[in-house]
């Protein structure tokens, strides 16, 4: 109300933001458009490829380095360093091997969400009590029983939580991506109605990516809530 009151008095200039009932109608035009269909398909292929590549390695990567203490020691900080560094600086050499495709962006964003995945992982598991340890040791537990049934029920309250950063980091790998150098997806329209200076449907785009996150976001959360009463 405040957002829509300040924005019709002209007290936000209307080159940084419009009246969100004039954001709301100009979705509501965008989102039928056949255009949208195909960013979006675009933008959710990606992002979803990326999340996944980053969740089915950074958790065995994490358990890697939890069960290799030595080689953890040593992968630690360069994955941490990894962290902090612009992926975006390696755009330019994935774009020589891979081509002008959503290959390079898929990747970039891959490494952004395994990294939060991988660390949180080991320091989840690193933080198990050694007493459960101990207790599947003393029942002869298997190696699937020691994995499912003690070290994912333990680690899962730290685990979610960088699953879920890795999610966002997919998500803005993506977007960032798609904004400054892809031809097509959600980022690449905002990016395009930026530069137009068309206010109302570039925010009608960034709804868009914070639709689709909070949504994502509520399903992890949903799923983490059933595995944690599945285990008690």
């Amino acid at each position: 109300m405040v957002l829509e009151v300040t924005t019709r008095a002209g007290l936000i200039e209307r080159n940084l933001m419009v009246p969100p009932s004039e954001i709301i109608e100009r979705l509501a035009s965008i989102v039928p458009t056949g255009e949208f269909g195909v960013d979006a398909a675009r933008t959710l292929t990606t992002i979803l490829a990326a999340f996944a590549i980053g969740l089915v390695g950074g958790i065995p990567l994490g358990v890697l380095l939890w069960r290799l203490p030595g080689v953890g020691r040593v992968l630690e900080p360069f994955l941490v360093t990894g962290y902090a560094m612009p992926t975006l600086l390696f755009y330019p050499v994935l774009l020589a091997i891979m081509g002008l495709n959503a290959g390079p962006i898929i990747i970039i964003a891959a490494t952004m969400s395994l990294i939060p995945i991988a660390l949180t992982t080991m320091v989840a598991l690193g933080s198990i009590k050694p007493i459960l340890h101990k207790l599947a040791k003393s029942v002869n537990a298997s190696s699937a029983q020691y994995y499912l049934k003690v070290l994912l029920p333990a680690a899962t309250p730290l685990v979610f939580p960088g699953v879920k950063l890795g999610f966002i980091y997919a998500v803005i790998g993506t977007i960032a991506m798609e904004f400054i150098l892809a031809a097509q997806g959600i980022g690449f329209r905002a990016g395009f109605y930026y530069r137009e200076l068309n206010t109302a449907d570039m925010w009608a785009y960034i709804t868009v990516v914070v639709v689709l996150s909070v949504i994502v976001n509520g399903i992890l959360t949903w799923s983490e809530k059933r595995i944690r009463k599945d285990m008690l």
